[in-house]
């Protein structure tokens, strides 16, 4: 447990790019020593039965010989002429027959047998069905040693169903020596045993020897060439995490004007690549954004705190002179400021719970009826002159969305137009069914309208077009959060907003939200009036 735990640590303390090379190298390395085994396994195998072929086919033809010769008058004047033995060299063809009694002349064909096939690289035994040593030829001096075999295994052998089996063994002397025994039968009965063993060092070993020296080789030349190449290209497969590793450290001290280069490949690493600029960019943005909204805060919040602190000092030092209208008019400046800071206050923190989506809307199917003409009075307020007007289309549906929170944003848009249209200019609210399911509102002012390339910035926190505008009289200037609040409420609602605007003709606004399954009876459909 402590070794595989101090293995562990010491992987993790190593760079990817050596675990990545130990590991690759570490499969390879197993890959080819399992490959190099079973190569070496088949050919001993191999060799190893063609061995056995090679001695059932040297008993075969020795035991047809033998039976193919003439009779031989013996020592004692009689004469001898072969038997019906047989040697069963293929037990696929019918199991071995039971024991039975051996000829009276088995002694001599079984020397006969023996003289044929023993050999200087092949020692032959006869054995009873027993296992009992029975002949052997003992006038042969170059013979290999002989080996003793089990009973049991000897049995094993005999009854096994494969072709070419084998048994290997060891002799006296620790050598390997490949053995096979082969039933002798005669008159359906299996009268002997005939054993053969021949040594593999010469045949077999060496081979294995070379073989094995040559794989050995081979796997060392090969994964030593796998080095070679293995670590570079690793460090070339990683040489993009290597730079993003820099990048992102340059990054976090403030660079966030770095990107990385991404790579010609389509592969993780390319979309790592790419998604790591896209967090960059959105870094820098959202840190532009934040250094842009300090300084809009601070500034929006300077000039009303200036003309507290003026209004005050004045106050303090007595400028009024007992003057009571004096002091009133500098404490309703005073108000108005403070008024002014407030409504700041509460836009900024709509949009911290907007961006942290703790607003809790509840979308109901409301006519949209009694909204548009709440707003409608209230654009009556506001106005200077202007003609503010409103349709709603007839068969118009519910809509579906949070009544509080549709006429806040209808009314910040209205209140918008209103101050940038000129007296005697035009104001229309019109309401109508859209498709698919939806319903559009449209304000259309006849104001100084925006220009084309200020257009897509229109819904930015803090932006203006113009930032004179809000150091214009009568408090007609805004913070530039307005337009922001409409459209993080809208969307929030599952609507949309978009604004269409054309220098000195004037500006659309329209927003659209789901519609509910209801219909609202509308009698009256429009309604014009002047302030």
């Amino acid at each position: 447990m402590w070794r595989k735990w101090h293995l562990l640590t010491l992987m993790n303390r190593l760079s990817i790019r050596w675990r990545l090379t130990l590991v690759s190298l570490g499969l390879l390395t197993i890959l080819l020593s399992g490959l190099g085994f079973i190569i070496l396994f088949t050919a001993e195998k191999a060799l190893l039965i063609n061995e056995s072929v090679s001695l059932r086919s040297e008993v075969h033809v020795s035991a047809r010989d033998l039976k193919g010769q003439s009779p031989l008058v013996q020592a004692d004047g009689s004469i001898y002429k072969p038997s019906d033995l047989e040697i069963m060299t293929n037990p696929l063809t019918s199991p071995p027959p039971p024991p039975g009694p051996a000829p009276a002349d088995f002694a001599v064909e079984g020397d006969l047998l023996l003289r044929q096939i023993v050999t200087a690289s092949t020692d032959a035994i006869i054995l009873s069905p027993s296992g009992t040593k029975v002949l052997v030829k003992e006038d042969f001096p170059w013979t290999p040693a002989t080996v003793k075999l089990s009973s049991k295994l000897i049995q094993q052998a005999l009854l096994s169903k494969n072709p070419n089996n084998y048994i290997m063994a060891r002799d006296q002397s620790g050598a390997r020596q490949l053995v096979i025994v082969l039933p002798i039968t005669s008159d359906h009965h299996t009268v002997g045993i005939l054993e053969l063993n021949t040594p593999t060092g010469p045949s077999v070993d060496s081979f294995v020897t070379t073989l094995r020296l040559v794989l050995i080789l081979g796997i060392v030349g090969a994964v030593s060439i796998a080095v070679a190449l293995t670590f570079p290209l690793i460090g070339a497969a990683l040489h993009p995490l290597v730079t993003m590793e820099q990048t992102s450290r340059r990054v976090a001290e403030g660079e966030l004007y770095l990107r990385m280069e991404v790579p010609l490949t389509d592969d993780e690493i390319g979309h790592l690549a790419i998604s790591f600029n896209r967090m960059v960019a959105q870094l820098e943005a959202a840190f532009q954004r934040q250094k842009q909204f300090v300084g809009d805060v601070s500034h929006e919040l300077r000039t009303p705190l200036t003309a507290l602190s003026g209004s005050m000092e004045m106050l303090m030092i007595g400028a009024d002179r007992g003057d009571i209208e004096a002091s009133r008019r500098l404490a309703r400046n005073m108000y108005a400021e403070v008024q002014r800071m407030h409504r700041l206050i509460e836009d900024l923190l709509a949009l911290s719970r907007l961006d942290e989506q703790k607003i809790a809307f509840r979308k109901d199917a409301l006519d949209i009826r009694p909204i548009v003409e709440k707003i409608y009075d209230q654009a009556q307020q506001l106005a200077h002159d202007q003609e503010i007007s409103y349709t709603i289309e007839p068969g118009t549906p519910f809509v579906l969305a949070d009544g509080d929170r549709l006429q806040q944003v209808l009314l910040n848009v209205v209140d918008n137009a209103v101050k940038f249209t000129p007296p005697q200019g035009k104001i229309k609210i019109s309401v109508y069914r859209a498709k698919p399911a939806s319903i559009r509102i449209e304000i259309r002012d006849t104001g100084k309208g925006i220009p084309p390339e200020a257009l897509p910035h229109v819904f930015d926190r803090f932006y203006r077009v113009d930032p004179s505008r809000s150091r214009l009289p009568k408090g007609i200037g805004g913070s530039g959060l307005g337009l922001a609040i409409a459209k993080e409420l809208i969307e929030a609602q599952g609507g949309s907003i978009l604004l269409k605007s054309t220098l000195e003709r004037g500006t659309i606004v329209t927003i659209q939200l789901p519609a509910a399954h209801q219909i609202a009876e509308q009698t009256v459909t429009s309604s014009t009036g002047n302030a």
